[in-house]
């Protein structure tokens, strides 16, 4: 039975790959591509049409062009409330501190 363990265990470690900058385990080398990316490199490939901020991935463009709505899209449903938020992740924040 020692020997049927290591051998699932060597297995479940052939199946990761790590960051050779930082030691980081990841499970495919396309995760390891985007860790790399995210974590090492400098470079923001996405770009705000609406001012010069730029970002190293699709979603932290998508919640900094929340910032541009002129009006406050998000309300909070709590009834007396009237808490507003441009922004879906303050109004995520403002629940945690009803």
């Amino acid at each position: 039975t020692e020997l049927k363990v290591s051998f699932s265990l060597l297995s479940v470690l052939v199946n990761h790959v790590t960051c050779a900058l930082c030691d980081v385990v990841c499970t495919s080398v396309s995760s390891l591509k985007a860790h790399i990316r995210f974590r090492h490199c400098n470079e923001c490939p996405f770009h705000c049409h609406l001012c010069y901020s730029s970002f190293k991935n699709a979603y932290g463009l998508y919640k900094h062009v929340e910032t541009h709505n002129d009006s406050d899209a998000y309300s909070c449903d709590v009834e007396g409330c009237g808490f507003t938020s441009r922004t879906f992740e303050t109004l995520r924040q403002h629940y945690k501190r009803v």
